[in-house]
């Protein structure tokens, strides 16, 4: 049993399409629902949902939109994105739907952002993938203006407010909590500190590169002077048995369709980030997903996520409390697992696990 560990760790769960395979898209959206309601009863902080276009791989395009709708639903649910692709968007409408979502929850709002890693994406919006860090660092500083209050005006190379304008709801920016995605590049890191984000993370990017790219965020925002003390987001794919064996027997049927689902999203298989130089850092990354295809790979890929019994699964979530994430979102709702395996793993963390570290849920 894991004794003398913080007692302040956040857990929230991804809010994604899952289910058979056989469901409809609308049907996995009732189990989206599903998950929100057993979130909410069990003690989770928040439910965070994630943005992608034009595939199988989580057709859910407009989170902000659908996070209204929890909101109604579940009210004491905390609510978050991982993450908004800014470089799509057009930052005074995002910035005012931000703030009617925040005026309509009583919760806290986590805002993560990114640039977005999927090819296809970009192609079908008409976007300069190139131009992603300088199209996020613009957006992002109109949308941090804007929801700040009063009336403002901005010039970018690529965004404009010419006009002085305020936006309307007012927001109540003490709720507002923004993150900035951070993968496998160090030089994002710099530019989230630049930017004053803490980090959100994600376990597609192996441990040693996450150490790599927390550090060298850390060491920019010290010189900022910025508070590196919040506790910094992570998903990460969550699966308990009572064994190990029956954990990874569990990875091998569902992680394997899951991976090949992303590798075609973002076209994993073929050689186009080597020819982006903002995304180069990715290549290694999306080679690596092309291997955990196959379900031989999966006891190696179970040892950097929550996977196994309760008891290696402390020791799996310590490991990374060890290098500074404090708030982890369980990415349960993978490609074809079905809702009684996907509750019973939401049960066995929030009972098992989650109570040793976050007196918000009981022993």
């Amino acid at each position: 049993m894991t004794t003398n560990v913080q007692r302040d760790v956040e857990f929230g769960f991804v809010a994604a399409p899952s289910g058979e395979t056989s469901l409809s898209d609308g049907k996995t959206y009732d189990e989206i629902l599903a998950d929100c309601e057993l979130g909410q009863e069990l003690g989770y902080e928040t439910a965070w949902m994630i943005e992608h276009h034009f595939s199988d791989y989580y057709p859910t395009p407009n989170p902000l939109a659908f996070l209204h709708f929890i909101a109604a639903r579940f009210p004491d649910l905390g609510l978050g994105t991982c993450v908004l692709v800014t470089p799509w968007y057009e930052p005074l409408r995002l910035a005012e739907e931000i703030a009617q979502l925040n005026a309509l929850t009583k919760r806290p709002l986590h805002l993560g952002m990114g640039r977005g890693t999927a090819k296809m994406e970009y192609d079908a919006f008409g976007i300069d993938m190139e131009l992603s860090r300088a199209r996020f660092r613009e957006c992002y500083e109109v949308v941090s203006k804007a929801l700040k209050g009063g009336r403002f005006t901005y010039q970018g190379e690529y965004l404009n407010v010419p006009k002085e304008i305020e936006i309307r709801p007012r927001s109540d920016t003490a709720k507002l909590n923004f993150y900035g995605a951070l993968g496998a590049s160090p030089e994002s890191a710099e530019i989230m500190a630049d930017l004053g984000l803490t980090p959100i993370c994600t376990t597609i990017v192996n441990f040693e590169k996450q150490h790599e790219v927390i550090a060298r965020w850390r060491e920019r925002a010290n010189a900022h002077g910025l508070d590196t003390s919040k506790p910094i987001p992570l998903m990460v794919n969550c699966i308990i048995a009572d064994t190990d064996e029956e954990a990874i027997e569990n990875a091998k049927t569902f992680i394997p369709p899951f991976m090949q689902q992303q590798v075609d999203h973002y076209e994993g298989d073929k050689d186009h980030f080597k020819n982006l130089e903002s995304y180069k850092s990715w290549s290694h990354v999306f080679n690596s997903m092309v291997d955990k295809c196959n379900p031989a790979a999966m006891p190696r890929w179970s040892q950097f996520q929550f996977v196994g019994s309760p008891e290696t699964v402390c020791r799996q979530l310590e490991r990374y409390m060890a290098v500074g994430f404090g708030n982890f979102l369980l990415h349960i709702a993978t490609t074809g697992v079905p809702r009684t395996k996907r509750h019973d793993w939401m049960r066995r963390f929030a009972k098992e696990v989650a109570p040793r570290y976050s007196s918000k849920f009981k022993d």
